[in-house]
Parts: C-alpha cells; sequence; structure tokens
C-alpha cells in the first residue's frame, strides 16, 4: 500500500484580497463623500457671509448716494440770489438800504434768571427787565 499523501494545513488566516480591496474602496468612497459635504457647508457658510456684507455695503452706498444727490442740490442752492442774500445778511451783518441791523446780546440779567433763588415774581420781573433791555437800547 502506498502511503496517503497528506494535506498540508495552512497555520493563520486566510486572507481574502478581494474582500479587502473592497473594504479600502468603500472606505475612500465613504471619506471622499464626506470631504464633499463638508466643502460644500463650508461655502454656503462663507455665501451666506458674503451675502450679509453685499447687504450693507449696498445700504452704505444707498445711503452715500442720497447723501451726493443732497450736496449736489446744496451745491446748487448756494449759487442761487436768495442764498447769497441770506448769507450777506445773516452771516456778514449786511443790509438793504433803508434798513436797520439790529444786534440783541445776552445780558447779565438773563444769567439771574437761570438762579433758582428768588420767588416766581422775582423771576417774572426779572424776565420783563431782560425784554425791556433788549427792546430799548441806545444807539
Amino acid at each position: 500500500m502506498l502511503p496517503k499523501k497528506r494535506k498540508k494545513v495552512k497555520w493563520g488566516v486566510n486572507i481574502n484580497k478581494k474582500g479587502i480591496s473592497i473594504f479600502f474602496w468603500s472606505l475612500f468612497c465613504v471619506w471622499f463623500v464626506g470631504f464633499l459635504l463638508y466643502s460644500n457647508v463650508k461655502m454656503f457658510q462663507k455665501r451666506m457671509e458674503l451675502n450679509k456684507e453685499l447687504q450693507k455695503i449696498d445700504s452704505n452706498v444707498e445711503s452715500l448716494t442720497k447723501e451726493k444727490d443732497l450736496l449736489k442740490f446744496r451745491v446748487g442752492e448756494t449759487s442761487s440770489k436768495e442764498y447769497l442774500e441770506k448769507v450777506a445778511r445773516e452771516d456778514l451783518g449786511m443790509q438793504k438800504p433803508g434798513e436797520k441791523v439790529v444786534v440783541i446780546k445776552k445780558s447779565d440779567s438773563v444769567s439771574e434768571n437761570n438762579d433758582n433763588s428768588g420767588g416766581i415774581l422775582q423771576k417774572i420781573s426779572n424776565w420783563f427787565n431782560s425784554i425791556k433791555e433788549m427792546i430799548i437800547k441806545p444807539e
């Protein structure tokens, strides 16, 4: 009789190369999809921040445009005859022929009015005296 051949027994784990490659490819796909989702969320957040900034800039542009229009109006107004006359009268103290310029100065009696001392009759009396002094000024 012939001796039987023994089968060689492999000691250790039987490695399935196809299963391992599928596992790593699926792990890579999951990582890649996660990366894409993360990037998409970050882009959405950045877009929202930029939209808010754009709205602020638009409102700023709108207010500056209104201010520019107002300044253009005022520049046009300054060249008018009425405005020049107003400035000449109020700021420069000029007058038309036949007019008199009256300057009203604050007197010390006005500051006395602000005191809390004295009664109400005293305050009324001081007020009338200050008005009388403003109206009747020796020239």
